[in-house]
């Protein structure tokens, strides 16, 4: 029975504890940290940054590992932080494509409102603004021009600008809230490629 990596780690030169603290991808975590526990041991001052990245990496490498054994939201994006990445942002430009080619659609192809018959809109003389104050006071002129300006949002061409300001808002809100709900997704992923097989050493 081959003996297990606890009692095998005393027994290794410092240069062979120093490889787990360089290239902890290769180890099991556990093989890792007790070789980490075996130099401190000895005496060896580990470097603090070197010791924070070499957890690190261990740290994704398990919750992506742990990730695929219990399947989360984030798992449809993809299996690791630069795949994730990726999908994100091909869906981000799908939603910016498809919602600013709309708008320029709308844009091109709306018509421009009819004309009033009257030569003039009754509901911008100041008469008609007198007698909305007159019956409900400054909120109801205040309430009613805000209702037009907001119908006048979804109509002409008007709607093409509104459709593109809606495309802009739900685009930066999924990249917003899709990096940072995915397990392990990263602004600047680690680009270092996958682990070796787990040695026990």
């Amino acid at each position: 029975m081959a003996d297990s990596f606890h009692a095998r780690i005393p027994t290794l030169s410092d240069a062979d504890l120093w490889r787990y603290l360089d290239q902890p991808l290769a180890y099991k975590t556990e093989a890792v940290e007790a070789a980490l526990a075996e130099l401190d041991r000895r005496g060896h001052a580990i470097p603090a940054e070197a010791l924070a990245r070499a957890r690190h990496r261990l740290q994704a490498r398990d919750a992506a590992r742990q990730a695929e054994l219990e399947p989360g939201p984030d798992s449809l994006l993809g299996a690791s932080p630069v795949a994730r990445l990726a999908r994100i942002r091909r869906i981000t430009a799908g939603l910016l494509a498809a919602g600013l080619g709309a708008a320029t659609l709308i844009y091109f192809t709306a018509s421009p409102p009819a004309a009033n018959p009257l030569g003039y809109e009754p509901e911008n003389t100041k008469r008609y603004l007198r007698q909305l104050e007159v019956v409900g006071g400054k909120a109801n002129v205040v309430g009613t021009e805000f209702q037009r300006w907001f119908e006048g949002l979804w109509h002409g061409r008007s709607l093409a600008f509104t459709v593109a300001w809606l495309t802009v808002l739900l685009a930066v809100s999924f990249w917003f809230l899709s990096t940072r709900l995915a397990v392990g997704t990263e602004a600047n992923p680690d680009p270092t490629p996958g682990p070796a097989p787990d040695q026990g050493r």
